[in-house]
């Protein structure tokens, strides 16, 4: 009996499942990352909105760094 063939099969199929489990992981690695991304950017917009710093204009950031010691410019 030639077992070539059988060997291949069994090799073949070992590659295509240990490729499908790669991409699944992949796949659900990046999405675990942009749903972290999400969170963090919702966070920061939530603290920018509770500071009230979307709301500044130029001269109000400058007193304030002046406030701060920072010079401002």
């Amino acid at each position: 009996m030639d077992w070539g063939t059988p060997a291949a099969t069994l090799g073949g199929g070992g590659i295509a499942i240990s490729g499908t489990v790669l991409a699944d992981y992949l796949r659900h690695r990046h999405e675990r990352d942009r749903g972290a991304e999400a969170r963090r950017r919702a966070v920061y917009i939530e603290f920018i909105s509770a500071a009230g710093w979307g709301e500044w204009d130029g001269r109000d950031r400058c007193a304030l760094c002046e406030e701060a010691g920072a010079g401002g410019g």
